[in-house]
């Protein structure tokens, strides 16, 4: 497929050159996605806490990209930025319960899909900011919210004929469960097995809040109590949570494997392009942290994995490119099934990777989040070795990070003026970020300590 190579502000752009240049025969796509589940929640990741042969085996047929991140550490807004390949800000969400505008979602892949001659169908969970995929959408609802019977609700329309190729979104809630199980709640597809606490994993080491952790964090985790329902943990109930988190992702992966399965009974699965991701991850005990909206590794970085149709990589894993997946899936989707995204999207597609064997993707990746207990923005660029975040008030409000001597974000290296030439450089890049972006709280908290 020929691509045009744009210029957007500051960032160069891959995208499909148009329309018109669609191939003859353009593969299925298959978007799995799962709901909470940290980059490094796979057997296949070298977590010897977790057993996910579904997932391994998808890695195995394609490519795994281990610097991938999501765009907004919160279901509603990631899930926002997936579906219309803007940032959360730029859709007018940044909380659960927020709207996308009109103008986003008239623009939004279901709708470009069945627009450009695919088919496309949902199953699961949807929450822009409804729980269930809403008509108007572009999508075909297979079936709501529930785990358990989300394979066998697809089974009928993946054995049927069509005349269009398939786009198919199948969104599982697991490991969500995680949150109910922290509130002691009952989980909503069954409780776990009984176990030991000296069956369940040690504690990570980055167990310990980092030096000058930024105050914003712990504010908001004691103003959400039914949130962050870990305030009285001690450490081995945190052991605990660990075990049940990694059970919720094997839950998971069963019903992937179950998918799969199906894909390939169906003769669907070779010829198409799966790309495998969550919508974020979770903070499984890194600095004692529990669920989302922090700006944590664990939190922000999610698994990857992009099997191309016949021809592409095998077996591979990437540890270079970084990717922000709100932008970078809907790009890829848009690229295989031969549509042009239209003008300002900064996404870049995957295609590359997949079947070319190149290592980079974007620059740089912008992630941006709302703490909502103490209604607190925060944003955080992530280079090729440096992690800077910016908060927008409380003390320590800037952290850097050198992830590749320090990848638990343990030592906060902003208040070292030896990185005080990193810092600044970082700090100018966030600044042409939030100049893109618009955003006034952005602007107003960056632009003065750009010097």
């Amino acid at each position: 497929m020929n691509r045009l190579l744009t210029a957007v502000g500051s960032v160069a752009l891959l995208l499909p050159s148009a329309a018109s240049s669609r191939p003859a025969t353009r593969p299925n796509i298959i978007f799995i996605l799962t709901d909470q589940q940290t980059s490094r929640a796979m057997s296949c990741a070298d977590n010897p806490f977790v057993g996910t042969p579904a997932m391994d085996a998808l890695a195995a047929d394609g490519v795994r990209l281990t610097r991938a991140y999501c765009p907004f550490p919160l279901s509603g807004p990631c899930r926002a930025s997936l579906m219309t390949g803007r940032t959360a800000w730029q859709v007018g969400v940044t909380d659960n319960e927020q709207q996308p505008s009109p103008e986003a979602m008239a623009a939004s892949i279901g709708l470009k899909m069945r627009s450009a001659g695919y088919e496309p169908l949902y199953a699961g969970k949807w929450h822009i900011p409804q729980i269930e995929v809403p008509e108007g959408m572009g999508f075909t609802k297979i079936c709501g919210m529930d785990d358990r019977t989300l394979v066998d609700n697809c089974a009928p329309y993946l054995s049927r004929k069509y005349d269009k190729p398939l786009f198919l979104v199948a969104s599982f809630l697991d490991p969500h469960e995680i949150c109910e199980y922290a509130r002691c709640e009952t989980l909503p597809y069954g409780p776990l097995a009984d176990y030991r606490t000296e069956e369940c994993p040690n504690l990570p080491p980055n167990f310990m809040p980092s030096t000058y952790e930024a105050e914003a964090l712990r504010l908001h985790h004691a103003m959400t109590p039914r949130i962050h329902d870990t305030y009285a943990y001690t450490q081995d109930d945190w052991r605990r949570y660990l075990y049940a988190y990694y059970r919720l992702v094997e839950r998971v992966d069963l019903q992937v494997g179950r998918l799969v399965d199906l894909l390939k009974r169906n003769g669907l699965y070779d010829n198409s392009l799966i790309i495998f991701a969550s919508d974020h991850g979770d903070g499984v005990a890194a600095h004692q942290w529990n669920q989302k909206w922090a700006l944590f590794e664990e939190v922000v970085g999610v698994p990857l994995i992009v099997k191309a149709p016949k021809g592409g990589l095998r077996g591979a894993v990437n540890d270079t490119a970084l990717s922000n997946i709100g932008l970078d899936i809907f790009a890829t989707i848009c690229d295989y099934a031969g549509v042009a995204p239209g003008e300002g999207y900064r996404g870049r597609s995957y295609r590359p990777l997949v079947e070319g064997g190149a290592k980079e993707l974007q620059p740089e990746v912008f992630i941006e989040t709302t703490l909502s207990g103490i209604d607190m923005r925060a944003w955080s660029i992530v280079e090729g070795r440096y992690k800077y975040v910016l908060y927008n008030y409380y003390r320590n409000r800037e952290q850097l990070y050198d992830l590749l001597s320090d990848p638990g974000e343990m030592v906060n290296l902003a208040v070292d003026r030896a990185y005080a030439p990193e810092l600044q450089r970082l700090r100018a890049k966030l600044l042409d970020w939030a100049q893109y972006t618009g955003e006034p709280r952005l602007l107003r908290n960056i632009k003065p300590l750009v010097k």
